[in-house]
Parts: C-alpha cells; sequence; structure tokens
C-alpha cells in the first residue's frame, strides 16, 4: 500500500475519523463539568545522612549505606502504619474543633464531617486533649473492623482514609541530604495541616526506630555488666578472706622471703655447728690438761650451775637475736642489751670462782696454772654460747619448716583465685567496653536520626492546573488513534485481490491489465475501455487470423459478460469483424477471418480433458478485485493449465477507483487548487504540468 493509498483511505474515512474522537472528547467533556479543584503543598527535610557529622568523626560517604538510609525514610513515609497514624490524628483534630476553623478545614469540610461522625460516637471519641483523642480513636477503630472508624479509615474519603494519602509523594532531592513531601486534595487547609501531621508522625516514629534499635542492647551490656562485677567482687572478697585466713600480704614476696631466711638459716645453723665441734674438741682438749680436784672443782655444783644459767641466758641473748632482727622491734633489742648485761655478771661470777680456785691450786702442791683455767674459762664460755645459738637456730629452723610446708599448698590455691579474678575482671572489662560502644552508638543515632525541617509546609492559595483540558485532547486524540487502527487494521487484514501487484503475486501470472467499478464515471469507463482494449490488441496484433479468445474465470459471475461486451464494442469501432459466443461440450467454430470471443464456463464447474478445449489463440482469466484468491482457484487454475497447455491471462474487473488510477490515469473530478497541490505533494509529482506553457 503506498502512501497515496493511505491517505485516500484516510479520506474516504473522514467522517469516521472525526465523529468518533468528537463523541469521545465531548463523553470527557461531560462527565468532567463538576471537577473539584485540587491543591497541592510541599515541605523539605533535612536529614544529614550523607554529609551529616556524627560521634566517631568520620562522615565519609558510603553509597550504599546512603541509598540504604534514604529507602528506610521513604519506605517509613510511604508505610500504611504511617498513613493510618496521619489519618486519626487528623480526624482526632478535627473532631476536638467545637467551631469551624478554616486554618484547619473549610466550611465544606468541616460541614461534611459533621454529617459524616454521629454526635453519638463523636462524643465517645472525643477527650479533654489531643493526645487521648488520638488514643481513643484507635482503640475505637482496633475493636472492630466493621464500626464507623474502621469503615472510614479503609474507604474512599478524600481526608481521613489512608487510600486517599497514597497521595503522599516522598523523594529524595537528587544526591542531596533532602527529601521533599509533597501532598494533594481538595482543600487547601487539610492539604497543609496533613503534611505538618505527617513530617510530626514521621520525625517521631524514626527518632523512635533509630533510638530503639541500641535500647535493648544497653539493657544486655548493663545487665551482664552488673552481674560480671558482681561475679569478680565475689572472687575478689574470696582472695581477701584467703590472705586474712592464711596472714597473706604478698604471697609471692613471703615465699620469696621464707625460701631465703630459710637458706639462710640453714648457712647460719651450718656455722653454728662447727664452731659448736670446734669449740667442744677445744673444752675436751682443754680437760685433758685438768685432773683431779680442780676437774672436779670445774665441774662442781657450784660452777656447773653458773655454766647453765650462762647457757640459759646465752640460749635468750640468741633468740632475742633472732626475734630482733625478724620483727626489726626496739624492745627486742633492749631486752637483748640487759640480757648481755646478765651474761656479763655471769661471767664475772663465773670467774671470780675461777680466781678463787686459782688461788687454791696455786700452792706448793697444786698442778693447774693459771693459764690453763682461763683457757677453759674463755673455751666453756664459747662453747656455752655456740651451744646456746645452735640450739636456737634449731627451734628457728623447725618454724621455718613448719611456715614453709604451710606457704606450698597455699600456692596453687592462690593462683586459681587469681586465675578466677583475671578472667572476671576481662570479661567485666570486655561487657563494660561494650557497654560504652552501645550507649556511644545510641548516642550517635540520637544526634544522626535528628531530622530537621528546612521548607515547612504552606498553605495553598491557588488550585493546580485543571487537566479537564488535557484529558479533552488526550480523549479526541485517543479516540483518532483508535479509529485509524481499526481502519489500519481493516486495510491489512484484508485478504482480497484488490490490485493488480497483489493479485499478480497472488494468482501467480503477470496481470493483463484492471477494469474499473461500474459506478464511476462515464468518461473514465470509457478511458478504462481504451486502455483494456490497448492491451488485448497488443497481446494478439502478431497472430495470424482467425484470432479465438477464450474468455473465462475460477468462480461464477467475475465479470466475463461484461468485459467480453466491452472488447467487441471497441473492437467494432475500430474496424475489426468481431463475434461472440459461449463454450458448450462439442463446441466447433467454423470462423476463418476476424476475432472470435469464446466466454468459457467459470472453472468450478468444468471438467477439463484433454482435447476438450478447441485451438485458442489467448485465454484471458477474469478475476474479481473484491474477492479472496482461495485454495480452489489455485488448484482449478492449475489443473486447466495443466491440462490445455494454455497459461491463461489474468485480468483483474472491479478495481477500486484509487487503485483503477495508477494503471488507467486519473478519474475526471471536480477538485480545488488546495486538494490538487495536497495530490501532487503525496505523488512526489513536484513540477509536473498539465501543458507546455
Amino acid at each position: 500500500m503506498s502512501f497515496l493509498h493511505f491517505i485516500k483511505i484516510l479520506f474516504r474515512n473522514l467522517l469516521w475519523l472525526i465523529i468518533i474522537p468528537l463523541v469521545l472528547a465531548s463523553t470527557i467533556y461531560y462527565f468532567t463539568r463538576n471537577e473539584k479543584k485540587v491543591y497541592s503543598s510541599e515541605t523539605v527535610i533535612y536529614t544529614g545522612i550523607a554529609s551529616g557529622y556524627n560521634l566517631s568523626g568520620n562522615n565519609k560517604a558510603d553509597f550504599f549505606a546512603t541509598s540504604n538510609a534514604f529507602d528506610n525514610l521513604l519506605s517509613i513515609i510511604n508505610s500504611r502504619e504511617t498513613r493510618q497514624l496521619v489519618a486519626i490524628h487528623l480526624l482526632a483534630t478535627h473532631l476536638l474543633e467545637k467551631q469551624y476553623d478554616p486554618s484547619l478545614l473549610s466550611w465544606g469540610s468541616y460541614d461534611d464531617l459533621q454529617k459524616l461522625i454521629p454526635d453519638s460516637i463523636k462524643q465517645k471519641l472525643v477527650k479533654p486533649t489531643l493526645d487521648q483523642t488520638i488514643l481513643e480513636i484507635g482503640n475505637y477503630m482496633q475493636a472492630s473492623d466493621t464500626n464507623l472508624i474502621y469503615r472510614l479509615l479503609n474507604s474512599d474519603n478524600p481526608f481521613y482514609s489512608v487510600k486517599s494519602l497514597q497521595e503522599i509523594k516522598a523523594n529524595r532531592i537528587n544526591s542531596s541530604d533532602l527529601i521533599k513531601v509533597s501532598y494533594e486534595t481538595n482543600d487547601a487547609a487539610i492539604c497543609k495541616h496533613t503534611l505538618e501531621i505527617l513530617v510530626e508522625t514521621f520525625i517521631g516514629k524514626h527518632k523512635l526506630l533509630r533510638e530503639g534499635q541500641t535500647d535493648s542492647v544497653i539493657a544486655y551490656f548493663e545487665k551482664q555488666t552488673r552481674n560480671s562485677y558482681q561475679k569478680l567482687d565475689s572472687v575478689e572478697q574470696l582472695f581477701l578472706d584467703f590472705n586474712k585466713k592464711n596472714d597473706i600480704i604478698n604471697y609471692y614476696e613471703q615465699t620469696k622471703a621464707v625460701a631465703g631466711e630459710k637458706e639462710n638459716l640453714y648457712a647460719q645453723g651450718h656455722n653454728l655447728e662447727m664452731d659448736r665441734q670446734a669449740n667442744g674438741s677445744a673444752l675436751n682438749k682443754v680437760n685433758e690438761n685438768i685432773s683431779g680436784r680442780v676437774y672436779q672443782a670445774l665441774y662442781g655444783p657450784e660452777i656447773t650451775s653458773e655454766r647453765e644459767k650462762l647457757s640459759d641466758i646465752f640460749n635468750k641473748i640468741a633468740l632475742s637475736e633472732v626475734m630482733n632482727k625478724k620483727n626489726n622491734a626496739e624492745g627486742q633489742k633492749k631486752y637483748a642489751d640487759s640480757l648481755r648485761m646478765i651474761a656479763t655478771g655471769i661471767e664475772k661470777n663465773l670467774k671470780a670462782t675461777l680466781e678463787k680456785l686459782y688461788a687454791q691450786t696455786n700452792t706448793p702442791n697444786g698442778i693447774p696454772t693459771k693459764t690453763v683455767l682461763d683457757e677453759w674459762l674463755k673455751t666453756t664460755l664459747a662453747y656455752e654460747e655456740s651451744k646456746a645459738r645452735l640450739t636456737v637456730m634449731d627451734k628457728r629452723k623447725a618454724e621455718f619448716q613448719e611456715e614453709y610446708k604451710k606457704f606450698a599448698p597455699l600456692g596453687a590455691t592462690l593462683k586459681k583465685i587469681e586465675r578466677q579474678i583475671s578472667v572476671s575482671e576481662q570479661e567485666y572489662l570486655e561487657l563494660l567496653h561494650g557497654l560504652s560502644q552501645a550507649k556511644l552508638t545510641q548516642q550517635n543515632n540520637e544526634l544522626t536520626s535528628k531530622l530537621t525541617i528546612v521548607d515547612p509546609p504552606y498553605l495553598p492559595l491557588k488550585a493546580n492546573a485543571s487537566k479537564r483540558t488535557v484529558l479533552i485532547a488526550v480523549g479526541f486524540i485517543v479516540g483518532f488513534i483508535l479509529v485509524l487502527g481499526f481502519i489500519l487494521a481493516n486495510t491489512l487484514i484484508n485478504k482480497t485481490l484488490q490490485e493488480p501487484s497483489r493479485a499478480s503475486k497472488l494468482i501467480g501470472f503477470p496481470v493483463l491489465g484492471i477494469y474499473p467499478l461500474l459506478k464511476v464515471s462515464a468518461a473514465f469507463l470509457s478511458r478504462a475501455n481504451t486502455r483494456l482494449t490497448q492491451k488485448l490488441l497488443a497481446q494478439i496484433s502478431n497472430h495470424d487470423k482467425p484470432v479465438v479468445i477464450g474468455i473465462t474465470s475460477t468462480q461464477k459471475k467475475e465479470g466475463k459478460s461484461t468485459i467480453s461486451s466491452v472488447w467487441e464494442k471497441e473492437l467494432k469501432e475500430l474496424g475489426y469483424t468481431v463475434q461472440t459466443d459461449s463454450w458448450k461440450k462439442g463446441y466447433r467454430f467454423s470462423q476463418t477471418e476476424g476475432i472470435l470471443l469464446l466466454e468459457l464456463p467459470a472453472l468450478e464447474d468444468l471438467v477439463v480433458t484433454k482435447g476438450m478445449i478447441p485451438e485458442l489463440t489467448h485465454v484471458f482469466l477474469i478475476c474479481r478485485a473484491n474477492r479472496v484468491w482461495s485454495i480452489m482457484d489455485k488448484e482449478s487454475l492449475a489443473i486447466f493449465t495443466s491440462v490445455s497447455g494454455i497459461k491463461p491471462i489474468p485480468i483483474l474487473n472491479g478495481v477500486d477507483t484509487n487503485f483503477a488510477e495508477d494503471y488507467i490515469g486519473e478519474a475526471p473530478k471536480s477538485r480545488t487548487g488546495l486538494r490538487s497541490l495536497i495530490k501532487r505533494i503525496v505523488k512526489f509529482e513536484f513540477g509536473n504540468r498539465r501543458k507546455i506553457s
């Protein structure tokens, strides 16, 4: 289909292309005649998500985290629960007003609300304060799914329904920290007030969610920290009681001191033992030089008593020195000094006794000498002193041995307690660190969850531009497109032969010519007769006489007689001898000159056998342009061609004028200059003239 044919189809259906779009546009105009005015308002909120500061000091933007945070904010705004809270809050605010307030809603909306909520229900819902009223409406709504408030919130009410609040649009402004929230409805005051309530509800809910994230974590850490501290305190108390019970100040220093003291005691004991043995040997050596009465006197009761006293004093002195070294007490030192004075006195007494013994034995008949007695006294004193020191040292070693045995098993128990303290302390510190981090996170959430209203909602004074004109225009365009689509679809799905090029493809033979519908003007028919006759003469001009032309069709009423009469008339006018006849079974012709137009039956009713059809110069197949070329047509034509050996030449009959003009010429019509110009433009006939000028 050419562009010109497309334009012609449009002109042919121009009436439908105008009427139906006009009807659709008129319908939209009628139904939108009472369209309500729509008011819109908006607010801008600063979030600080992308570039805001936090307690960690890191304000580096994370694309995915930022996108997730904004998605959360927008989801909170668009959630059903948020819209329901806003609707309840708005309803509570309006019900609480005892008189009409133009800053909250228009008079029409106020009047509709009074009719919507009966006084009996209003008395149940309205409380002294707004918060109480909101709570009461929420409880009343949740009590049943059939009550008035529940049905109102889930209805199509333009102000108080959850569905109406879907008109709230929230989106992030480019890549900034700002969120723009807009809302449009039929009441300017309600539009502004709804946005204010939404912002208040949204900010509160967002803050609650952000801060609530760490409350449970902080509660957990606080509980675990208290338990850990009590555990640590109990273990430390066990450690303290253990030290008190076992007289431990510093176990490791004490055990170190005990070990060192033990080594010193054993070293001193070894030295004292050697001194005692040396002094004993020396004393035995002196005793060997003493005999008789002197020996008896030296080891008699008086000297022995003094020696025992001196030995006892030496024991006390040695013990006092050990205690003084251990405790470093001033009283012990004075006590030791007093004992030394007593020992000195005993030594003097013993020495005086020896002096007497020396005087008695220093006679002409006495054997011991003064030197021997002095040596004995010196050796005896040293022996007694070393013996006393060794005795005290043995006692001290025994005491240290007991103390060593006491400290040995305490180490394992003390190590276990210290390990318990270390584990409990580490656990406590970890929990304390976790608690500190949780509180820091909570403070950070409080800081970052603070949303700021940059541009508060405003009261719209002018209604939005009406969409009525747009709807009417869209309706007209849609109607036009629908009609145009129907026309094009009808044209494209048309499977008829229609015009020569399509007929040639479907039939399988090139079409010789066409003949238009008979309803066209006589001048156009005359031109069509001439063109068709020209085509015929071009086919038979080189053939010898007589010329026998067969005219057939695959179906009846294809126009064989019409074409035959046209040729007969035109050829006779040209001076040809023309005869027409109809073929019947057994037909024989005897014409020897001129042209014979022989009309054959329709192929659908003809059983063709070899030799049945007389020898024909040409066979023309007449086909109607307004019918479909079926499989039966193809088979009938194939059988005729195969049996007779003749290839029919198709002629398309009853072609629409729009297609016929391409082959016959322009149909004579009265056209305006504009229409002629448009036609030349569509056909790209620029520069075309009807005559030489």
